[in-house]
């Protein structure tokens, strides 16, 4: 047994039949979708009628597929951009049995769609539209207004096209309306108002907040610029300052280098001294003992240009502090060397 859906799309209704017999739908097998077949086998009352297959399934549910040039069901891989799959992510194949689009044995239903129309009407399918209510209309706004001749200021929803259910039970009929599109009412209107007042709003404070960062990068770049050209100037002044006193300072430099020439080193105020002169000058005798120890020295020595050179300076002169360890063995040779040639004059003469 195979069910035929008929269609007719003037009229917007359908019908579906089952045939029992093989040798009435036999015209069907090897057809495929799209194709036009005659259907007076069917019956006396669809004698001049032409069908187009537009589909079917077979007795396991799986539907026919155009393209797939196949009397049974084979697996596919799809990608969703042919149908029969709708892949949850993009890019996502999955492999599915379908249906081949050539009609066969194995076949449960069967869409045809009428594209001729016979001598005799179909009951409920090609009879005169005016016996039943059309229960399709316009669902536009300005469609309805065209279609009844309205003006704006009508009440375009008492003219779209309403179906009854009947109710059971003994309950009430239900009445089913399209949902108008493109309908101006004083709520859409009010919703309007505030969505352009949102936007109103917005843009104001995106001007405001952007005006308030320009100055901000203003003012941090002003900060930046002051910073930069005061550290340059200080390096300015400190490159011209150290210009001007290098000069000097090198002049003063020769100055005291001239001045320090020849004389004896003096230790610097707060410069440790060393221990054992530190001790020397503490007690008066250790001074004698290093005076005694220097007379015997240079009497053993030859008498040298130094000895004729010295000359005898005042006692005052020796308890000086001596910078070095060598400072007391000269001021005691000083004091000595007097007495050695005092005495050797006479001899010669």
């Amino acid at each position: 047994m195979v069910k035929i859906n008929i269609a007719y799309p003037p009229y917007g209704s359908n019908q579906l039949i089952d045939v029992d017999d093989e040798r009435k739908w036999r015209v069907f097998l090897d057809k495929r979708l799209s194709e036009e077949v005659p259907a007076d086998s069917l019956g006396d009352e669809f004698k001049g009628y032409v069908f187009k297959i537009t589909g079917g399934y077979d007795k396991e549910g799986f539907s026919m597929m155009q393209g797939v040039m196949l009397n049974h069901r084979t697996r596919l891989l799809l990608d969703g951009r042919t149908g029969q799959y709708t892949p949850k992510r993009h890019g996502c194949r999955k492999r599915k049995s379908v249906r081949g689009c050539i009609l066969g044995s194995d076949m449960s239903l069967i869409n045809v769609v009428i594209v001729k129309r016979g001598p005799t009407d179909l009951p409920k399918l090609t009879d005169k539209a005016s016996d039943r209510p059309s229960t399709k209309g316009p669902k536009r706004a300005g469609n309805i207004r065209k279609a009844w001749g309205l003006t704006k200021k009508d009440d375009v929803r008492q003219y779209v096209v309403k179906k009854t259910k009947p109710g059971k039970d003994g309950k009430k009929d239900k009445i089913k309306s399209p949902k108008i599109q493109r309908l101006i009412t004083p709520i859409v209107k009010q919703r309007r108002k505030r969505l352009l007042k949102l936007k109103r709003v917005q843009a104001e404070k995106s001007r405001k907040d952007a005006a308030d960062y320009a100055a901000l990068l203003k003012q941090i770049r002003t900060q930046k610029r002051v910073a930069l050209l005061s550290k340059r100037r200080e390096a300015l002044s400190s490159r011209t300052a150290t210009a001007t006193t290098a000069p000097k300072a090198a002049k003063a430099g020769k100055k005291v280098a001239k001045a320090t020439a020849g004389k004896p080193k003096v230790a610097a105020k707060g410069v440790a001294k060393p221990k054992t002169l530190a001790k020397a000058k503490d007690t008066g005798v250790k001074k004698t003992e290093q005076a005694k120890t220097a007379v015997k020295a240079t009497e053993k020595k030859v008498a040298t240009p130094v000895v004729k050179k010295a000359e005898a300076k005042p006692a005052a002169k020796t308890t000086k502090p001596a910078t070095s360890a060598k400072a007391p063995v000269k001021s005691t040779t000083k004091t000595t060397k007097p007495a050695a040639t005092k005495t050797a004059k006479p001899a010669k003469k």
